[in-house]
């Protein structure tokens, strides 16, 4: 028993050695905790000459004292854990602890049976739909898991009464240790069960093979297992021994559970980056999410060297609540994480399964899902704040009313983001039915421009943002015991400042407002400033948005706007000139025109709605050398009038040919006369039979050269018309 007793005094001294050599570290942590070392009648002038040395003499002082305590921590280990039992033996405890083993299995078969008999219909209905899961999914078989987790604790605490306390010969002291210990172990499960889903890939908050996310999973179970029973182990410890064998097994615990921390953190550590990435939205909090997974692993290595210093601190100047605090703050962030991607994955699914037509409906779930991120965030926030309220010490009546202007202040919050999200959501909902800006095309028209409301709806989109944010953060400081009067006073005098020494700004707002009070422009309708011309894309506080029908974005002050022209305002009146040949019969063209416009609209129903007056003959606009010019008109609406001119060009163009109405050709004819032909000679000379042939091939050469330079020029006039 003796050599025993050094062995693990050896131990000991060897987790002492970084006990030690992090004492400097640890005064660091304890300079925010020395107001709870002093005691509050110190006087102020040793407060500020030797606190510190104070502080360091008593660390080195319990670390000696530790060390001497070494050689007795086997003795008190023995009687904690005899303590379990009632008859005060070490084997008795061991069965009593086999009986509680058994319990939790037949609990967690149960748990297991009820879980999946309520998720039956829903896991095979996951399994063979197409698109994913959603957000619907993932809640109720998160209800099916509470509901399983429910059935743990019902037949555990049943078993528990009528077996182990009453068959059995179980103390309750154990009894109440292993209630404790196995339900926060299925409570901690069940939120990784809830991210890993092992069996139910649809399902998985995280991209991870089926087989990783099984190991992984009972990886998981047997660590935080380990870790929740040194834990209690630690803390039964700190309750039944002296302050120097409780300070000894509190360290011991503290290395023991760190080296698990440190466990966990490598072995997970793809599943925690993924949870940590996220989804694959763009922005500044998306960037600095995927920061943080790259970096995942040091962060977690720092942040467990980080516990271990806390909970020396803690340890050594009776400040454990700190840790404690610590450590249900970081559970509390990864809950919310987890709660957090959940929303998140569903949201993507959902939005994958959404068809087009659906618009509102997708709108609508959208919104519900920012509603339920926000409840878990503000959530969280006020647990967290309960935590740090506890941990600090207040008195009670301090701690209720901090306790209820944290609860106030997050209520005000919510139900500032609730009114915000229902406006947002009718808003989006008008704008929605919009559309957004046009994208280009085999056609260039554009479609009907926004009305009235839908133009100014952005605007107030924005107003009611500003109005509710600033309600919403005086209000909650107003609950958390702030005074606002010198922030509204400040604000009022800051606006004023603001209004004399950006005139420009200023005149750029009051110019769009009166834009906006005479209807000037609308969104989607297309307008010529002088300099600049488009279609109306955006309308914001100080500034309109117009895009080119090239492509171009122009970003113009309302203060610069001047005079604007509206293309897009009731009707468009389409005037167009056609060349036809000098013979042309006018009066023909002037009938057939008519013709052609009556016929238009009764063939088109879709023409006929853009048409205010139909196609006619204008009359003759110019008489040049080679052609008679005639200009046409039309009335549209100012939606595509561009479109309507086609159609109707299209029409003439067939209908003019069959009447035999000629357009006129642009290219200049050059007819060159052929000589003529040669008399034969009457007495032919007997000199030789190849002259004549030779005569005849040389009065050839001229008529080929004649008709290829006919054709030549005809291709150069032709090309030059064109």
């Amino acid at each position: 028993m003796k050599r025993r007793s050094r062995g693990i005094g050896g131990i000991f001294l060897a987790y002492t050695v970084p006990r030690l050599s992090l004492i400097a570290i640890a005064i660091l942590a304890a300079v925010a905790f020395a107001p709870r070392v002093l005691a509050a009648d110190t006087p102020m002038d040793s407060m500020e000459g030797g606190w510190s040395e104070r502080v360091m003499a008593q660390l080195e002082a319990e670390a000696m004292t530790d060390i001497a305590a070494a050689p007795g921590i086997p003795e008190a280990i023995g009687r904690e854990w005899r303590s379990f039992d009632r008859q005060g033996s070490a084997g008795g405890a061991l069965v009593d602890i086999g009986w509680i083993a058994v319990v939790t299995f037949l609990a967690i078969g149960a748990e297991r049976l009820v879980a999946r008999a309520s998720s039956r219909g829903r896991r095979a209905t996951l399994r063979t739909r197409e698109g994913g899961a959603t957000l619907t999914d993932l809640l109720l078989l998160l209800v099916f898991d509470a509901i399983g987790l429910a059935a743990f604790i019902g037949v555990f605490w049943l078993l528990q009464r009528h077996v182990l306390l009453r068959v059995t010969d179980v103390s309750l002291a154990l009894t109440i240790f292993a209630t404790n210990i196995v339900v926060r172990w299925r409570i901690v499960a069940l939120v990784f069960g809830v991210v890993l889903r092992p069996g139910e890939p649809l399902a998985r908050l995280i991209d991870l093979p089926d087989g990783e996310a099984q190991r992984l999973m009972r990886f998981l179970s047997v660590a935080v297992l380990a870790v929740i029973i040194l834990v209690g182990f630690g803390r039964y410890g700190l309750l039944t021994e002296g302050n120097a064998a409780a300070h000894v097994m509190g360290l011991l615990v503290a290395v023991l559970v760190c080296g698990l921390y440190v466990m966990i953190i490598v072995r997970s550590r793809l599943a925690v980056e993924a949870l940590i990435r996220g989804g694959a939205d763009r922005g500044v909090i998306s960037a600095i999410r995927q920061a943080i997974a790259r970096a995942w692993l040091p962060i977690g290595l720092i942040g467990v060297a980080a516990l271990f210093v806390v909970f020396i601190a803690g340890l050594s100047l009776g400040l454990l609540g700190y840790y404690r605090a610590v450590s249900s703050t970081l559970a509390i962030l990864f809950v919310v994480l987890v709660l957090e991607r959940l929303t998140e994955h569903g949201r993507s699914d959902a939005m994958l399964v959404c068809a087009p037509a659906e618009r509102i409906a997708r709108l609508t779930g959208q919104a519900f899902h920012r509603l339920l991120l926000a409840f878990f965030l503000l959530g969280g926030i006020v647990m967290i704040a309960e935590v740090w309220i506890d941990a600090i010490g207040m008195t009670q009546e301090t701690a209720l009313h901090a306790n209820r202007s944290a609860f106030a202040a997050a209520s005000t919050l919510f139900v500032a983001y609730l009114i915000w999200t229902a406006c947002r959501l009718m808003i989006d909902r008008q704008l929605d039915a919009a559309g957004g800006p046009a994208v280009p095309g085999e056609d260039d028209d554009t479609g009907a421009p926004a009305s009235r409301l839908q133009t100014i709806l952005p605007l107030l989109r924005a107003a009611f943002a500003t109005a509710i944010a600033v309600l919403a953060v005086l209000i909650t400081l107003s609950r958390l015991g702030i005074d606002t009067a010198p922030l509204i006073a400040g604000a009022s005098i800051f606006g004023l400042a603001v209004s004399f020494g950006s005139q420009a700004l200023v005149r750029d707002i009051i110019s769009g407002v009166f834009y906006m009070w005479d209807d000037a422009f609308r969104v989607g309708e297309y307008i010529d400033t002088g300099r600049l011309k488009g279609t109306v894309e955006a309308l914001g506080i100080r500034s309109v948005r117009l895009r080119h029908q090239n492509g171009p974005l122009h970003t113009i002050p309302y203060g610069q706007l001047g005079a604007v022209t509206n293309l897009s305002r009731d009707f468009a009146t389409i005037k167009f000139n056609l060349r036809f040949v000098p013979d042309t019969d006018i009066e023909l063209v002037r009938r057939t025109t008519k013709q052609i416009g009556l016929a238009m609209q009764e063939d088109s129903p879709e023409l006929a709605a853009e048409i205010m007056a139909p196609l006619k003959l204008q009359g003759v606009a110019e008489v040049v050398d080679n052609a008679v010019v005639l200009r046409f008109k039309f009335t549209a609406r100012p939606i595509k009038p561009s479109w309507v001119q086609r159609e109707y060009l299209k029409r003439m163009v067939k209908v003019f040919a069959e009447k035999g109405i000629r357009f006129a050709v642009s290219a200049t004819m050059l007819l060159q006369g052929m000589p003529p032909a040669a008399e034969p000679p009457r007495a032919a000379a007997p000199k030789s039979a190849e002259a004549p042939e030779a005569g005849a091939g040389d009065q050839a050469k001229p008529a080929e050269a004649a008709a290829a330079a006919a054709a030549a020029t005809l291709v150069i006039a032709a090309a030059a018309g064109d």
